[in-house]
């Protein structure tokens, strides 16, 4: 059943100004969404983000754990997402999102079908953007953690468009198989891209036992010598930029290694081979 408001009973919906075109779930969890703004968009760049929001009227899904911090009624639920889709293709936007139990926006947002109606912000924002890679540095190597993908995924899709002058090196880690969202899709540019290394990786192998792929933490990426010798690639802040999007404790983990190497975080004042985008 589509998820529709009165405007009288629902206030908010008067700030909705997008529709979804489309939802795929992999889990009942973790779910990718198309949406297509009222007003075209301008172009932006692989790596940025833009708020999306759904009214506080409505309800969360049921059996969600309670709000962290519970909404006010007719107020506009806001977060910030990493857009999947490409750049040059802003009149649909896409995102790769995980409920988060007691979150405010994601029980809510998990419900919507096609042609729902949602808020996205009128301004595309963010620095986590391949622009700022020194075109010096020949690697650029992009790790993620869960619905840290997002970025990586528009990144791939500019790439496929117009190239970027750079090696790029894909780690992608998850629980399980399942949830490692756009495996085909990535896996597909590793091959057919001579300049693309996709390396996904799960860290829950007894429940997944027909994985056949890489296992543990992709922090081991960095500690240990694996890409060396299957690539030739040395962490050097001079040759190598390296991203990092998703869960704070590998993104704190993957520093403590780097930067004794040399890495420091990126910042448009000062900036950096290390570039850091944390998703809570």
């Amino acid at each position: 059943m589509t998820i529709t408001f009165d405007p009288i009973m629902d206030p908010v919906q008067e700030k909705y100004n997008a529709t979804v075109t489309a939802i795929h779930h992999f889990t009942p969890d973790l779910f990718t969404i198309q949406v297509k703004p009222d007003k075209p968009m301008a172009p932006f760049t692989s790596g940025q983000y833009v708020l999306l929001g759904l009214s506080s009227n409505m309800a969360r899904r049921e059996g969600s754990a309670p709000e962290f911090k519970e909404q006010k009624p007719d107020r506009l639920v806001l977060r910030a997402y990493s857009i999947g889709s490409a750049g040059h293709e802003p009149e649909l936007l896409e995102f790769y999102i995980s409920v988060v139990p007691m979150g405010s926006l994601t029980p809510r947002m998990v419900q919507l079908k096609p042609g729902d109606r949602l808020n996205v912000g009128e301004k595309i924002r963010g620095f986590f953007t391949l622009d700022t890679v020194p075109s010096s540095h020949e690697w650029v190597v992009l790790a993620a953690t869960g619905t840290g993908l997002a970025p990586y995924v528009s990144m791939m899709r500019a790439h496929m468009e117009k190239p970027f002058p750079f090696r790029f090196v894909i780690l992608h880690g998850a629980p399980r198989s399942w949830e490692l969202g756009y495996l085909r899709e990535l896996s597909l540019y590793a091959k057919f891209l001579p300049d693309v290394t996709y390396i996904p990786s799960i860290t829950r192998v007894k429940e997944d036992p027909f994985w056949t792929g890489e296992s543990g933490r992709i922090t081991r990426y960095f500690d240990t010598s694996l890409l060396h010798e299957r690539l030739g690639l040395e962490f050097d802040p001079n040759k190598t930029s390296v991203f990092l999007c998703g869960n704070p404790a590998m993104i704190e983990d993957v520093k403590k290694v780097l930067e004794p190497k040399g890495y420091s975080v990126h910042a448009p004042a000062t900036p950096g081979s290390l570039h850091v985008e944390e998703y809570w």
